[in-house]
């Protein structure tokens, strides 16, 4: 049930693309604004989450945030949470976090929530430390791959850490395979009997996709009928499309770039893999492959394993490894009674641990705390 305390929520975001960070913040606002809240986000105008906000009818303010132009938008922030007296402020990426927290505390925002989305390290310096223990008032993370190591090496109250994944949306509604299939087939122009395995993903250094088509050129011959489909923009498109120009089987591989409803790809795959090689948190194209009651196959860095347990809800790869991934490809595919036995595991781990409320609920009651009731 709705809180009698309604609150003003700013969130800030850099990032111009669209994966799990940006996917989050925009389910986070859905759900808080149904609860009654207000929601505004700070982010340039160019990116998708910026447009998608827009279009759900959510007030958005654009801002680039980048490190020259730092001090430039301190005085932005500023000067817009003087003007919108937010009960809180959120921040996600390096660049924004800087502007709107110093901005935030100068106001005297009295909740200021530094999240963390990635697993990469946080280096123990002086900064960090002014950031995560005194420009923030709480930190939200994705995994305990990520809050554990923030928790020791910048020294922060435990108390003030919150590990809160993602949610999963379960009001999407979800085409049957076969029909996902043939509408992939029909938009490639390809036959009934091509089937697909593939990467739904922001196209960045560390998600691994060259590695990803090392792995799909060795299992090319061995399984002729496979294509490969990467879905998702960013800023290895170029060096990705050049790769896959180089592979003899060119044709097979299919970069896809954004799409608004990237389910459906998954929904058409009968493999969703993530290669990636550092960085991750909880990703969330692995809980929605599990939640689509597809086959789950990650690597063994960052919070993935928090989610997939070998053969039991999903397959587990060695991290730059294209051999450890074919082999794991290869027994999937081969494997129907394995692959039931996944996904059914997958999607009751998914629904009773990322429901939308739930999480919803914990957030929502961090912000709650401290506030005049």
């Amino acid at each position: 049930m709705p809180t009698e305390k309604k609150l003003r929520i700013i969130h800030t975001e850099a990032s111009p693309h669209w994966g799990g960070q940006e996917i989050r913040i925009f389910e986070e606002m859905k759900w808080f604004r149904e609860q009654g809240h207000e929601m505004i986000l700070i982010a340039p105008d160019n990116g998708i989450l910026y447009q998608r906000c827009r279009d759900a009818g959510f007030e958005a303010v654009s801002v680039y945030f980048t490190k020259p132009r730092t001090f430039l938008n301190i005085l932005k922030m500023l000067w817009i949470i003087w003007r919108k007296k937010p009960d809180i402020v959120g921040t996600h990426s390096s660049t924004d976090s800087w502007a709107g927290l110093i901005a935030a505390y100068l106001l005297r925002i009295k909740k200021r929530v530094r999240y963390r989305h990635v697993s990469a390290p946080v280096k123990r310096n002086s900064l960090n430390k002014l950031q995560y223990r005194k420009l923030a008032t709480n930190v939200i993370t994705t995994g305990d791959c990520i809050s554990f190591p923030l928790i020791k090496n910048l020294k922060l109250y435990g108390a003030n850490v919150s590990t809160i994944p993602t949610p999963i949306n379960s009001s999407q509604s979800l085409p049957l395979h076969k029909d996902a299939k043939r509408r992939v087939q029909n938009e490639l122009g390809l036959p009934d009997n091509v089937n697909f395995i593939g990467q739904v993903s922001v196209l960045r250094s560390w998600k691994g996709l060259n590695i990803l088509i090392d792995a799909f050129n060795v299992l090319a011959e061995s399984i002729p009928d496979y294509h490969l489909l990467i879905v998702g923009d960013g800023p290895k498109l170029y060096e990705l499309e050049m790769i896959r120009n180089q592979s003899l089987h060119k044709k097979r591989i299919h970069l896809l770039g954004h799409k608004k409803e990237p389910m459906i790809y998954m929904r058409a795959m009968d493999l969703v893999i993530l290669a990636s090689t550092k960085n991750e948190g909880i990703p969330q194209s692995l809980l929605q492959a599990m939640y689509s009651k597809v086959p789950a196959l990650g690597t063994n860095i960052g919070g993935i394993p928090e989610i997939i347990k070998d053969q039991e809800t999903g397959l587990l790869a060695n991290a730059n490894c294209a051999d450890s991934l074919v082999a794991q490809i290869k027994l999937i595919l081969k494997n129907s009674s394995l692959q039931r036995k996944l996904t059914t595991n997958a999607y009751e781990f998914v629904v009773d641990n990322f429901d939308r409320k739930k999480i919803g609920a914990r957030i929502e009651s961090i912000f709650l705390e401290d506030q005049d009731l």
